[in-house]
């Protein structure tokens, strides 16, 4: 409130010295904004008085104005001017703000103030039926905004016909949100990094934005054709067979949702893409490239759960997060064996960051105070929740029928190996597998603290390793860790496979910038399979056969102890042993007790026969 108070009074000083100034130029934009109060997309009309000055800024209207607005403004027209190589200093700026609010703040106007002002001073007239969203930086650049979706739908209401918003990395969460918005409102959203690109648009009316609008690829055309079939063999002889069930079940399931997308008209393209990802998965998986059809097939399932649920509004979207938690809550985890341990420990794994997902989502889930675009990045951690789950739950079902033949418990010698493995990470932040693995660890689930941090390690720790080097340098250095260690396990095996994969892709890349990407993926996955391969060995023989007195098997989510066979056989064996000694000792006490009778019973009948005698 001291910030409406000093603006108010500043405005009163200032408008004096505007109405004896002489007006250099006016200008006027439409810009969208989010209601505070209800979430609700709304268009804020922002007129500018440039004038001979001194370099005052001053923002007027509503009662109160947050001081980043403030900050906006002045940063707007220091740039403007800079921009048009005008001296600041010669002029005074005064933004008006029609807008019924009382209170109005934050910093998405920048852009559109700033546009304002190249305007005004220019004497250029901004483009019809047009609007922005962004902040601004000294350096001109624009950053993102929250409340996307609501201010596309705002300005759709208003009839925009092109609506400029902030770059933003492709494929970033982000980026969907801008696609998804620009489909179901029908408007261009052109995304610009700076104020260079926003003015070609805002201010050149013949340039159409529909060539230029939001486009997100999710079909990547891997060279297929030219793929080798895989060869690289689990150097213990894994069972691929239960991998290939899970590879089979994840297209399927992806199939289905996406099926569901393609009866919603508008996201019918969208449908399109995402059933094409799909089948390049299952081309790549009759090439044995398990792991990596696989992954492919679950990203492409986020998407086809996150455009299927896109619809959700606040209520409706907690209850997909809440559907979500409900499954993963029903997943049954069966018990740990030498048999199954490694698949297992990889459902457990992905059970693991999907609880962690889910529960953070809902926990952050405000709904009082959320908008369309906090309810989209929730469906899509849901989206993620749900993959991971679902990879888990296939797993569970299908290591099910090995019984409880072979229990095993992991030693407790691997809480060193956890620690060392969380300290080794830690040095490249917090991620969702640091987070786990320190969970994991707190739980005394070693093995899982160890799988989660060597994620986190590798994951969050690759790009250092890289550096700047070159393709054929990475590549070799990924090649180079395809060791033994590396095909220790099923899913070291399908990472080396994958690492495989990305080499070809790159070798075969059509540009430099291609090749990169995949000399990286290449990296991070053969990076993977050493890791992963080297502590699965490590975690296996550290396996213990269970003690029927003092195992800890977790059976359907439930802590069961159960005794071995051979302590219930000394068990029976001792009690068995005081039956037989209670029912001598009760043998020789009834023999003593009829002795004893019978003694008496004699020495009546002599007593008896001298008493006769003497009659």
């Amino acid at each position: 409130m001291r910030y409406g108070f000093l603006v108010a009074s500043l405005a009163v000083f200032l408008l004096l010295d505007v109405a004896g100034a002489a007006t250099v130029g006016f200008a006027k934009i439409s810009a969208p904004a989010v209601i505070v109060s209800n979430n609700t997309g709304a268009m804020t009309a922002i007129n500018l008085t440039v004038t001979n000055g001194s370099g005052n800024v001053v923002v007027v209207g509503p009662e109160v104005i947050g001081i980043t607005t403030v900050q906006s403004a002045y940063t707007a027209a220091q740039y403007a001017t800079a921009y048009l190589n005008l001296s600041f200093n010669n002029y005074n700026f005064t933004y008006a703000i029609s807008d019924a609010s009382e209170n109005v703040s934050g910093p998405s106007a920048g852009g559109a103030m700033t546009l304002l002002a190249i305007s005004a001073l220019s004497h250029k007239q901004l483009r019809p039926n047009f609007t922005m969203t962004g902040t601004i930086s000294s350096d001109g650049s624009l950053g993102e905004v929250g409340g996307v979706y609501d201010k596309v739908g705002a300005a759709a209401d208003a009839g925009v016909k092109l609506m400029l918003v902030p770059s933003t990395p492709a494929g970033s969460q982000e980026d969907v949100i801008y696609l998804l918005a620009q489909t179901d409102f029908g408007i261009p959203l052109v995304q610009v990094s700076n104020i260079n690109g926003a003015a070609y648009y805002a201010f050149n009316k013949s340039i159409s934005g529909t060539a230029n609008e939001t486009r997100y690829n999710f079909y990547t055309n891997y060279s297929v054709n030219k793929l080798p079939n895989a060869t690289l063999a689990c150097s213990n002889g894994c069972n691929m067979s239960v991998f290939g069930q899970l590879v089979n079940t994840t297209l399927n399931y992806t199939g289905m949702q996406i099926m569901n997308l393609s009866a919603n008209t508008k996201l019918g393209g969208i449908a399109a893409q995402l059933m094409a990802v799909l089948n390049e998965s299952a081309v790549i998986e009759q090439h044995k490239y398990l792991y990596a059809g696989a992954n492919l097939a679950f990203l492409d399932y986020i998407n086809a759960f996150y455009f299927s649920n896109s619809g959700a509004n606040v209520s409706s979207g907690l209850q997909t997060l809440l559907s979500t938690q409900q499954y993963c809550s029903s997943l049954v985890q069966p018990a740990l064996t030498s048999r199954n341990y490694e698949y297992v420990l990889g459902a457990e794994l992905r059970y693991s960051w999907a609880n962690y997902t889910i529960n953070n989502t809902i926990a952050e889930y405000n709904v009082s105070s959320i908008d369309t675009d906090d309810v989209l990045s929730s469906i899509y951690s849901a989206a993620q929740a749900d993959g991971w789950c679902r990879a888990s739950g296939t797993i569970y079902a299908l290591q099910q029928a090995n019984g409880t033949s072979g229990l095993v418990q992991p030693s407790n010698a691997l809480a060193a190996v956890a620690l060392s493995r969380i300290n080794r990470s830690q040095v490249y932040g917090p991620s969702i597998y640091l987070n786990t693995a320190q969970i994991a660890y707190k739980q005394g689930n070693y093995p899982i603290a160890i799988l989660d941090a060597d994620y986190a390690y590798v994951l969050y720790g690759s790009s250092a390793s890289i550096g700047s080097m070159a393709n054929n340098e990475i590549i070799g250095a990924a090649e180079s860790m395809l060791t033994a260690n590396a095909t220790y396990g099923v899913w070291a095996t399908e990472f080396a496979k994958e690492s495989l994969f990305y080499i070809n892709e790159s070798n075969l890349a059509s540009n430099s910038t291609l090749a990169h990407t995949y000399a990286i993926q290449a990296y991070s996955s053969a990076a993977l399979a050493q890791h992963i391969g080297s502590d699965t060995l490590l975690i296996y023989r550290n396996l213990l056969p269970v003690s029927l007195t003092t195992q800890n098997v977790n059976l359907n989510n439930v802590l069961v102890r159960i005794g071995t066979l051979n302590n219930m056989i000394l068990i029976l064996l001792v009690l068995l042993t005081l039956v037989v000694l209670l029912i001598a000792i009760n043998v020789v006490l009834l023999a003593m007790l009829l002795k004893r009778q019978g003694r008496a019973q004699r020495t009546r009948h002599a007593g008896r026969g001298r008493r006769r005698r003497n009659r």
